[in-house]
């Protein structure tokens, strides 16, 4: 069983972000802004984490967004940062949300990534989790940003950075 709760707040390439209190997070959203460049979001050709912001690669994750049948989407692991994959136990590189972590613990990380695809928002998020099954207690904040494909113009990846606060044991 997992048992999470979660509150965060959506933004567009238009708002100013200066309701974000966390620093890091709000470097990424400028970031991101900018390359939008007044658009609703950046193309993955204009932004390049590697190059302009390593340090935050770590904690970074990207998604493919695979559209199926009518309205149907399907999130990938693209990329997944070190500091993560040592957290997670395993590489998920190439695994749905779902086939990582089971239709419990995705259905809200689903949800926020399609409100990312149908918006072209970001989600700058806090969780609080506790996961039975790995007696893992986890707290960390988000930011959920989408990224418009090449070609295609609609959102084809979606960019997320985690900062933990506290990943510990859960105990007696």
């Amino acid at each position: 069983m997992v048992r999470m709760a979660e509150g965060g707040l959506w933004l567009s390439s238009a708002d100013l972000g200066d309701t974000i209190e966390d620093p890091d997070i709000r470097h990424l959203f400028e970031y991101w802004k900018a390359a939008a460049a007044g658009r609703s979001a950046p193309r993955r050709d204009e932004i390049d984490p590697p190059i302009d912001l390593p340090t935050y690669l770590p904690t970074t994750l990207m998604f493919d967004v695979e559209r199926e049948t009518e309205g149907s989407l399907q999130f990938r692991y693209r990329l997944m940062g070190t500091q993560l994959v040592d957290f997670a136990g395993r590489e998920l590189k190439g695994l749905t949300i779902q086939e990582a972590f089971g239709a419990e613990f995705a259905a809200q990380d689903i949800a926020i990534y399609r409100q990312v695809v149908d918006t072209c928002s970001c989600y700058i998020g806090e969780r609080i989790s506790m996961i039975e099954s790995r007696q893992m207690f986890e707290w960390y904040r988000r930011v959920v940003m989408p990224v418009l494909g090449d070609e295609s113009g609609r959102v084809d990846r979606i960019w997320t950075w985690i900062t933990y606060k506290d990943v510990s044991p859960v105990t007696g």
